[in-house]
């Protein structure tokens, strides 16, 4: 692991994010607003560490022991949200033509590239397991989640994430696949909330309510990074469990959309990832702009 960058509000580390835990400092996170490499899709790196890329059992394991370690260290009324998507078993190249895929020597998942210009399909086989059949859904959240709050920890709940215009399907016997996962855990029954940060206006009498748990968002995609989650759904999500000053952890650091949210809204901010591009670009964005990335007294 190696520090890309840091400062008083800021520091971004390169490397595997187990060997990050190491390096942060116990009861100062306040949130973690997170999205993992998503089971047998998208590869960024050719790095074997990297998530998404193991067999399905150590993949919902990893994450396991990732969130349980962060939970424990973080301050207790501190907050995780992991945005995590369901895998189809055998269900092709993402659903798009845009990732190289090569057969991997472990039966049970076939991928290896990286998700760049350099893509080209060579597979049309994304998985095989020995008990779920092709065409069934894996239940990556759920399996994630279970395993959580059979540890003890908090399932506070389940925002679905439900996009306008998802990637198209070549399917004929299902409905198209336009959500994805947003799962709240806690350590403690009583956490920091601001309930008034994300209410909404009831369409009956204008009154301030609580939002249903379906939030709709249309993905954003950037340059370099084509698995960003959308900044208007992230941004309540973080106002809603961190105040001004709070310290935020991003263990998979991407294009760097927690990192500008923080940035905007007054938060500390610590990030990692394991693709050096990912880390190295966030860190030109802050050298680059100074009065855009400037914290405000």
């Amino acid at each position: 692991m190696q520090e890309i960058y840091g400062d008083d509000r800021i520091k971004l580390y390169w490397g595997d994010v187990f060997d990050c835990l190491n390096s942060l400092p116990k009861n100062v996170i306040q949130a973690v607003i997170t999205s993992p490499t998503y089971w047998g899709k998208r590869c960024f790196t050719k790095d074997k560490k990297e998530f998404g890329s193991e067999s399905l059992e150590e993949y919902v394991d990893r994450n396991v022991r990732l969130y349980s370690s962060l939970l424990n260290i973080m301050k207790d009324e501190g907050s995780i949200f992991i945005v995590i998507q369901d895998t189809y078993m055998g269900s092709g190249v993402s659903r798009s033509h845009h990732n190289h895929w090569e057969n991997n020597k472990d039966k049970s998942y076939r991928r290896n590239g990286i998700d760049s210009e350099r893509q080209g399909n060579t597979s049309c086989v994304t998985a095989r397991h020995s008990i779920i059949k092709n065409k069934s859904l894996c239940g990556v959240p759920y399996r994630i989640a279970i395993k959580l709050v059979d540890m003890g920890f908090i399932w506070r709940q389940q925002i679905i994430w439900e996009k306008p215009n998802p990637m198209p399907e070549n399917i004929e016997d299902r409905v198209r696949q336009s959500a994805e996962y947003i799962l709240h855990f806690t350590k403690k029954g009583r956490y920091k909330f601001n309930p008034k940060m994300i209410m909404i206006k009831g369409k009956s009498n204008g009154k301030l309510r609580m939002p249903n748990q379906v939030w709709t968002a249309s993905p954003e995609h950037r340059k370099g990074h084509t698995a960003t989650f959308p900044s208007k759904i992230v941004e309540k999500l973080l106002l809603s469990v961190t105040d001004a000053g709070d310290t935020v952890f991003e263990p998979f650091l991407g294009s760097g959309t927690m990192m500008e949210l923080c940035i905007k809204n007054q938060r500390k901010f610590i990030g990692c990832d394991i693709c050096k591009f990912f880390v190295e670009d966030c860190t030109k964005k802050l050298s680059k702009d100074k009065k855009l990335y400037k914290f405000s007294s």
